[in-house]
């Protein structure tokens, strides 16, 4: 068996991974029309990506005569966490998933020495680069660099106070009455202090994206410093 283990909200699934996981992608969102008429559709793309479920096949026991029941208390108390949580398998180390558990898992018993069940996560469709998910430091004029073909929605960390202006390849925001700092998460459309003290209200302009290849950062006004955790991700 194989000595490979599932990441979940940060914890270690006591449980080994049975057989190498199913590479699974997600479905593109289009809306097929039909043309009265005639045989033909019009299809509309979207730049957006289903959810969709990821399986894994898993054990726990060392063929021993010890019973799993304490082993599987414990993958049950690492699994059901709530909402969206990091998902990372060995098989894949350089990747992330952002997914949930509901449940149920059935776990085979063979006479109390290895219990074998499947489980599967729904996840969300981006593949997440661990190296996208570090701050940067910018200075005025940076760049970073998308090594994808995917536009990555960034979470940015800026310091500073009055009114500024942060401009990312051409997509300009601007923010009045900063007290200290501003956190911008353009994935959910989010401006806040602390983790639930709302400041929408003192930015105007577009959240921006980072497109692929190279993406120049600049800054004026209040700003002080700029952090940014770009997001990198793939299909």
């Amino acid at each position: 068996m194989l000595n490979r283990h599932i990441t979940f909200g940060g914890d270690v699934i006591p449980a080994g991974i049975a057989s190498a996981p199913h590479i699974i992608r997600p479905t593109r969102k289009m809306n097929i029309v039909p043309i009265a008429g005639t045989s033909r559709e019009v299809v509309e793309m979207e730049d957006a990506w289903e959810a969709y479920d990821q399986p894994y096949s898993l054990f726990v026991g060392d063929g021993t005569e010890d019973s799993i029941q304490d082993a599987l208390n414990d993958v049950a108390v690492k699994l059901y966490k709530t909402g969206y949580q990091v998902l990372l398998d060995d098989y894949e180390p350089d990747i992330f998933r952002m997914a949930y558990y509901q449940g149920p898992f059935d776990v085979e018993n063979r006479k109390t020495r290895v219990g074998r069940f499947d489980i599967s996560f729904r996840c969300r469709p981006e593949r997440y680069l661990i190296t996208g998910n570090t701050p940067v430091d910018v200075v005025s004029g940076g760049r970073l660099i998308n090594p994808t073909a995917f536009n990555a929605k960034p979470l940015i960390h800026i310091v500073g106070s009055g009114d500024a202006s942060l401009t990312i390849s051409g997509q300009t925001m601007t923010f009045t009455n900063i007290l200290d700092y501003l956190n911008i998460d353009c994935d959910k459309m989010d401006v806040y202090r602390l983790s639930s003290e709302n400041k929408n209200s003192l930015m105007s302009g577009e959240f921006p994206v980072l497109y692929e290849g190279e993406n120049i950062v600049t800054f004026t006004g209040g700003i002080t410093a700029v952090t940014i955790t770009p997001r990198y991700w793939i299909i």
